[in-house]
Parts: structure tokens; C-alpha cells; sequence
């Protein structure tokens, strides 16, 4: 773990350190016989300083912008700063979520470069400076803090141990084996994930009040986002709550759909896709004798996010303000840090803001762009016009997809008797995801037979209503 932050080599002495830290020495050790999360001052002699470095398996940085690098590092991949102690100790991605003895202590830094008195959180050595808590250098905040992660573990506990307990009974039974003596962790970690693979998406329980959803861009292929999260994400625990790939009841279904734990704050991360999103009716198989298999090279991902409420574990909301100011975000401020870090690498997130913002800036771009485009030996499917006209529809589908609660509003009666197809078929298509099927009616009592009222048609009967 230590090796994500490089160390200069040598031991670091400091002439005259802080006060605060002395202080904060002393208060940790006074409390070593009550609740004291841990928290342990290091001799100055043991002090270092060291920058921070991005691990190759949970943040690839050969992929990653050196924009993006230097955004996550406050600005300066190569500032160092003076690991000064530890604290709180929290589990490890290959973890149990319920059942585990954490190893991994955080760490608590000193940015001598600044001259305002805060000790920095490391939550993880993955925990990039962005985002290390900042505190008021005192063991009350420091305790403020931990005990409010150590609140959420518990509560996590409470309600999710009888069903670990189950598992681990049951694979002990049929092996004849104890869990921590003959029976690895791992292969209660296989069990434990083919009964995820079983699991029907609507067994899946919100644990807490707040919420909130985005769009991440496209993927080739939905079990790219499931791999990705469950192998090398380092902010959610490898045993997944749900899985998608190879999961009956989706099966004949357009849905797709997984569901991670994060370590810290114990959210719920749902990632999901829809296969049931072409809307160009020139691509789906309307009739008898047309070729197209509905299907698009890339799948639209989403993801929502199920959180507790809290103070701290977003780090307060300047925190998550300062996160959304330098990435470019729209995080809600009480957004908790693992939440964010297991963000931190997507560079096509856009929530409901962004894309209602795409959206007008689309529809003034197709006004202007002219109908007919004097060039050569251009397919219709190339022309910027059209372009623009197929970034609107899907733009469209996913704010009703993200549940847009005014997206009838602001966006359906706006759009639903655009000159564009395409469009229209959108508006359909998001009337299905909010499950409004008397807005399709109502399109497909006003649109000339053709093709697209066909595909107009083969939506209303996904939501199972009569076709007038």
C-alpha cells in the first residue's frame, strides 16, 4: 500500500513544526484507553515526505490525461507532502462488505508548503490529493470524522450480517470446511458473487434517503463498466450486489443492470443500460424484408448513486464545491468522498443540468446549419446537420431516463412534433422510460403513416398498453 506515494529516501526533520502538531500528539495519546480511532502521531524521526503517484492497476495513468493527472493533484503532480501519522483503519477492496478486520490505516498528512493550520486525510493510498479530507488539526475533528464512517459500517452491519452469516453457513454445510481455517475468503467471494449473478434487480433495496443519477457516455459493451468496477475500481468492494452479465432475469429484457457497495461511506453504486435505444427507424426491423437488428455499436451507460446523509463524509460542502469547480462537475455538496474518487476518471459525466444545457445549445446549432450541405459524395448519415439532429434525440432519451421530473414540460411538448423523426421517436422513447404510454398515444394519433409511426407503435407496445 505504502507504495503509491514515493518517498524521497532520507528521514525529514523540521527545525520548528507547527504547535498544533504537538498538541495533537499529546491529545492522541491521552486517549489511547477511550474511543480514540486509532489516531497515532509518528516521532518526528519517522516522518517523510513524499508526493503522490498513481497506481497502475487502479488508475492506469498511461490512459489518463496529464490535464486530469494534474487536476487530482491539486495542480502539481510533483508537490510533496510530510506523512506525520495514522489513524482509523478501514477494509480493503477484496473485503467482505459486512465481515472483515481492516489492515489498511489511513493517513494523516501535513502540507508544510501551506500556511494555514489542517491536517489531511488519506483515506486510502488510491486517494488522490483532491481528494484528502481537511480538518482543523485537532483529535476532536479528526474523531468528528472517523466516527461518522464508523457510524455508517455500523449501521451497514446491522442490517446486512444475517444475510452474510447465511452465506457463509450454507457454503461451510456444503463443504464441510471453516471459513478462515480450510475455507478461503476467496471461495466464499465465488459463492457469494454466482448468487448475485442469480439475483432478481428488483430484490434491490435503497438503504438510505438520498439519491442521484447521470449519464457516464457509451460503452461497447455493458460488462466493460461491470469488470471495470468490480476488478479494478479501488473505492467500492469487489463483491458486487448485483450483477448483470449472465443474469437470467434480464434475459429477453432491453434492461442492464449491476449494483457496487463503496467502501467508505457504504453507497449504493447502480450502473445501468437500456439495449431498446435506436431510434432511427431506418435501423430497426419494421417489416417484413428489412435488415436492421435495432442494435447500436455502443450502449448508453447510467448511474445512480443511493447515499447516507451526512456532514463529514463529503468533507463538508466547500469540499465538494471545490471538487465540481476543478473537474467539472455537478456532484450534489453532500456527495461522500468515495462516492466522488469512484468517479474521478470519467470524462463524459453530464447529469440533468448538462444535458438540458447540451440540449439548447443543440437545438440553436441545428437552426443555424443548413438543410442541404453543398458537398460531394457525402452520405445523409454524415451531414453535420443530421448529426446534430441524432446528438439531440439521444440527448432527449437520457434526461427522461434519469428521471427528469420536468421533463414533460420542458422537454416533450417542446420537441414531440419535431420536423425531425428522430426526434420524435426520442419523445416517445422517454414518454416509455417515465411510463407515460398516453403521450405516445397521443403521437401516434397525429403522425402520417410511415415508418416511424410503426416504430411509434412498437413502443407503445413495450409499455403494454393498447395500441388505439
Amino acid at each position: 500500500m505504502e507504495g503509491l506515494l514515493i518517498a524521497q529516501g532520507h528521514r525529514f526533520f523540521v527545525s520548528s513544526p507547527p504547535a498544533w502538531i504537538d498538541r495533537l500528539a499529546d491529545d492522541a495519546k491521552s486517549a489511547e484507553k477511550s474511543i480514540s480511532y486509532d489516531i497515532k502521531i509518528y516521532d518526528s524521526l519517522a516522518w517523510r515526505k513524499k508526493r503522490f503517484v498513481f497506481d497502475k492497476e487502479a488508475w492506469d495513468p498511461l490512459q489518463m490525461s496529464a490535464i486530469l493527472r494534474r487536476k487530482l493533484c491539486l495542480g502539481n503532480e510533483e508537490t510533496e507532502y510530510t506523512v506525520i501519522g495514522e489513524a482509523f483503519a478501514f477494509p480493503d477492496k477484496e473485503d467482505s462488505p459486512v465481515v472483515n478486520e481492516p489492515q489498511f490505516s489511513c493517513k494523516l498528512l501535513w502540507d508544510h508548503n501551506s500556511p494555514t493550520d489542517k491536517i489531511m486525510i488519506q483515506l486510502s493510498p488510491h486517494f488522490p490529493p483532491l481528494l484528502w479530507l481537511t480538518v482543523k488539526p485537532t483529535h476532536d475533528a479528526l474523531k468528528k470524522i472517523f466516527g461518522e464512517f464508523l457510524e455508517c459500517d455500523t449501521q451497514h452491519m446491522k442490517k446486512y450480517l444475517p444475510y452474510y452469516e447465511s452465506v457463509q453457513n450454507s457454503l461451510e454445510t456444503q463443504s464441510n470446511e471453516k471459513l478462515g481455517e480450510t475455507l478461503s475468503n476467496v471461495r466464499a467471494k465465488d459463492r457469494f458473487i454466482e448468487d448475485m449473478r442469480k439475483r432478481d434487480p428488483k430484490t434491490l433495496e435503497l438503504d438510505y434517503p438520498n439519491e442521484f443519477s447521470f449519464f457516464m457516455g457509451t460503452v461497447p459493451h455493458f460488462r466493460v463498466l461491470e469488470d471495470r468496477m468490480m476488478k479494478s475500481n479501488p473505492f467500492v468492494f469487489g463483491w458486487p450486489l448485483l450483477i448483470g452479465e449472465g443474469n437470467h432475469h434480464m434475459e429477453g429484457t432491453p434492461l442492464r443492470m449491476c449494483a457496487f457497495r463503496s467502501i467508505y461511506s457504504k453507497s449504493m453504486i447502480m450502473l445501468h443500460s437500456r439495449l431498446d435505444l435506436q431510434l432511427d427507424h431506418r435501423q430497426v426491423n419494421l417489416r417484413d424484408g428489412d435488415e436492421g437488428d435495432g442494435s447500436l455499436l455502443d450502449i448508453p451507460a447510467f448511474c445512480t448513486v443511493n447515499y447516507p446523509t451526512n456532514t463529514r463524509l463529503c468533507g463538508g460542502k466547500p469540499f465538494v464545491q471545490r471538487y465540481n469547480q476543478v473537474m467539472g462537475t455537478s456532484f450534489p455538496l453532500d456527495t461522500p468522498v468515495d462516492v466522488l474518487a469512484t468517479f474521478s476518471k470519467e470524462s463524459s459525466m453530464k447529469g440533468e443540468g448538462e444535458l438540458l444545457e447540451e440540449l439548447k445549445f443543440l437545438q440553436a446549432a441545428s437552426e443555424k446549419a443548413p438543410e442541404v450541405e453543398r458537398v460531394f459524395r457525402v452520405t445523409e448519415d454524415m451531414l453535420s446537420s443530421n448529426r446534430i439532429i441524432g446528438h439531440m434525440a439521444y440527448t432527449i432519451v437520457y434526461l427522461a431516463i434519469l428521471g427528469y421530473p420536468k421533463f414533460v414540460e420542458d422537454v416533450f411538448k417542446t420537441y414531440c412534433s419535431h420536423q425531425s423523426d428522430l426526434i420524435r421517436v426520442a419523445c416517445a422513447k422517454g414518454a416509455h422510460a417515465i411510463e407515460r404510454p398516453d403521450l405516445i398515444e397521443a403521437m401516434i394519433a397525429r403522425e402520417p403513416e410511415g415508418r416511424c409511426k410503426l416504430m411509434l407503435r412498437n413502443t407503445l407496445a413495450m409499455c403494454g398498453a393498447a395500441q388505439p
